[in-house]
């Protein structure tokens, strides 16, 4: 039995439309070719896979099969590439970070800077996506080490937490709030809580509100574009809202917004996520090296280092 993988992509292709002139249409062939390949590939397995005897196309049920079996072999197949693409002499030294906006902010740098010193052979490429996009820019295969919160599981990809941090409250300097050794979050009652969409990170979006829920607030929320700590951070700032951040996003806060310690305290997980089959010795340095980093990060904000106290 022989038949190719173009063969299965043009099958699971009419597979989907049903239709040979949609299928054709979308792999950019004639249809000619399109009923060429999935006859080839019947006989080349011996049955038939679509039933054609009446106007509309359907599949028989060895068909179904190969639908199912067909798209495991070519995310198989794709998979395969990219493992030994990872070998290919520019991919070997070089690694592509992804990481979410408070990662950017003090984990990233410290990352880069140590790399720049332990690891001189080694060209990093960063870059920074919005809250809940880290593990789909891995998944398209954008980057090769994701860092932010609550990441999604993957096939094929291993995820480490690799820090707690403490979460504050971020709030205007003029708030009663503000002046307190830690506040609690039941106390916020008059002020509505700073937040992006659920739609853009429910895992985190749903931890943010329980974590309210089980302090004695319900809070009306104020929907925010995807960086807090960026062009709203004026409805803090002048006491309209109030945010719940990670302690090292706290030392990037504005001079009228001030970090506050819960009562009852609480952390956020910051996590590394990366495929599970990279192995160049290059890239088990530096997860190594944001280990490291992200340890060192976890001890000093829980000594209170990274976050200003209130006044």
């Amino acid at each position: 039995m022989k038949f190719t993988l173009r063969q299965v992509e043009v099958f699971l292709a009419v597979a989907d439309c049903l239709h040979f002139g949609r299928a054709a249409e979308r792999l950019h062939i004639s249809q000619p070719t399109v009923s060429q390949e999935v006859a080839r590939l019947e006989r080349a397995v011996g049955l038939a896979l679509l039933d054609r005897s009446r106007r509309t196309v359907t599949l028989t049920p060895a068909g179904r099969v190969m639908a199912s079996e067909g798209r495991l072999l070519l995310d198989q197949a794709g998979s395969l590439i990219g493992k030994v693409l990872l070998h290919e002499d520019s991919r070997m030294n070089t690694a592509r970070l992804v990481a979410s906006p408070s990662v950017v902010n003090r984990l990233l740098p410290a990352v880069i800077s140590q790399a720049e010193t332990e690891l001189p052979t080694l060209k990093i490429d960063d870059m920074s996506v919005e809250t809940g996009a880290v593990s789909s820019t891995l998944a398209a295969e954008v980057a090769d080490i994701g860092l932010g919160r609550f990441l999604d599981d993957l096939p094929g990809f291993r995820t480490e937490t690799i820090a707690d941090e403490p979460v504050y409250v971020a709030i205007s300097r003029g708030h009663p709030a503000a002046g307190r050794p830690a506040v609690a979050l039941r106390d916020l009652q008059d002020v509505p809580l700073l937040l992006w969409p659920r739609e853009q990170h429910p895992r985190y979006y749903d931890f943010i509100l329980a974590m309210c829920a089980d302090r004695g607030l319900e809070p009306h929320v104020l929907m925010s574009p995807p960086r807090i700590v960026g062009s709203r951070l004026y409805l803090l700032s002048q006491g309209r809202a109030f945010s719940l951040v990670p302690g090292s996003t706290t030392g990037h806060l504005s001079g009228d917004v001030v970090a506050v310690p819960l009562q009852e305290r609480a952390t956020l997980p910051l996590e590394m996520q990366w495929r599970s089959d990279d192995r160049r010795p290059q890239l088990l340095a530096l997860r190594d090296l944001i280990r490291a980093k992200g340890a060192e990060l976890a001890d000093r904000t829980r000594l209170g280092e990274t976050a200003p106290t209130a006044p």
